[in-house]
C-alpha cells in the first residue's frame, strides 16, 4: 500500500463515474468498474469521488472494457469545474447512493489536531479536514506559532472519537493543502458536530462547498457558547483559530 502514489486533484460530493476499465495491480489487487488511461507515468483513474494515480511500475496491466455514458447530471458541477465528457460518466441518483455505501468506510490512522486527520482504505491514504468547523490551533515551530488554549484538548477529544476506528465519510470536495473535506460519522455520531457540542471548535466561518448545510453546526456553536464550555469558558480572552493564524502567519 505504502508504495502507491494517490494525488487528489478533484473531489466532489459522491463519485460520479461509471465504466467498465479495471486496473490489476502487481500484488494481486484490481480496482474495477473505472475509467482509467495512463498519463505522465501513472496510471490514473476515477474513485471516490477523486482523481487517483497509481504509479505506474506497481500496474500489471489495465483491462479496457465498454463504456456506457448513463445520464449526463451537468447540474452536480459548474460548467467551469466540469471535466472533458470523454473522461467522466455520470451515473443516476440511485446508483450514486448504492456507491457511497460500499465506498465511505476508511480507517483513521493518525490525527494531527482537533480537525485534521489521516485515513486508509481501498488500497490509498487520504488527509481529510472536518468540514464545518474550526479547532483551535496547535503549535507550529516553523512559523513560531504557539498553540491555543484548549487545542490539546480538541485533539485528544477527536483521537478519542475516530483513532485506529473505522468510520464512515461523506465528502464534499477539496479543500485547501489538498485536504478532502469531510463529515465524519463514527459510533453513530456525527463528529464534527460532537466538537462543536463539546466547545472543543466554532463553526467555520469561512467559505463552504455546495450542498453544505451549516445551520445545525451554527445552532451547535451557539449552545456550546451559552453553556461557557471549552473555548468559550475564555470569554473575551478567546481568539478564533483564523485571527490565531494570521496573527503568526509570518
Amino acid at each position: 500500500m505504502k508504495n502507491f502514489l494517490i494525488l487528489v486533484i478533484i473531489s466532489i460530493l459522491f463519485p460520479l463515474f461509471a465504466s467498465a476499465d479495471t486496473i490489476i495491480l502487481k500484488n494481486g489487487m484490481r480496482i474495477e468498474n473505472v475509467r482509467a488511461w495512463e498519463e505522465d507515468g501513472q496510471v490514473k483513474c476515477y474513485r471516490f469521488g477523486s482523481l487517483i494515480c497509481y504509479l505506474k511500475k506497481n500496474v500489471r496491466k489495465i483491462e479496457k472494457g465498454e463504456v456506457k455514458k448513463e445520464i449526463n447530471e451537468a447540474n452536480l458541477l459548474g460548467n467551469e469545474a466540469r471535466p472533458d465528457s470523454d473522461e467522466l460518466y455520470y451515473l443516476q441518483k440511485k446508483q450514486i447512493d448504492l456507491q457511497i455505501k460500499s465506498l465511505e468506510k476508511f480507517k483513521v490512522i493518525k490525527v494531527y489536531d482537533g480537525d485534521t486527520f489521516m485515513a486508509e482504505g481501498h488500497s490509498i491514504k487520504i488527509m481529510a479536514r472536518l468540514i464545518g468547523i474550526d479547532a483551535p490551533e496547535t503549535a507550529n515551530k516553523r512559523k513560531q506559532k504557539p498553540e491555543q488554549p484548549y487545542s490539546q484538548n480538541a485533539k485528544k477529544h477527536l483521537a478519542k472519537m475516530i483513532l485506529n476506528k473505522t468510520v464512515q465519510m461523506k465528502s464534499y470536495g477539496m479543500g485547501p493543502y489538498n485536504r478532502l473535506l469531510v463529515e465524519v460519522f463514527a459510533d453513530h455520531r456525527n463528529v464534527n458536530l460532537e466538537l462543536l457540542r463539546s466547545g472543543l471548535a466554532e463553526a467555520y466561518n469561512g467559505k463552504l462547498p455546495k450542498g453544505f448545510n451549516v445551520s445545525s453546526y451554527k445552532k451547535a456553536e451557539m449552545k456550546a457558547r451559552k453553556s461557557r464550555k471549552g473555548i468559550w469558558s475564555l470569554g473575551n480572552k478567546y481568539i478564533s483559530p483564523e485571527k490565531w493564524r494570521k496573527m503568526y502567519n509570518k
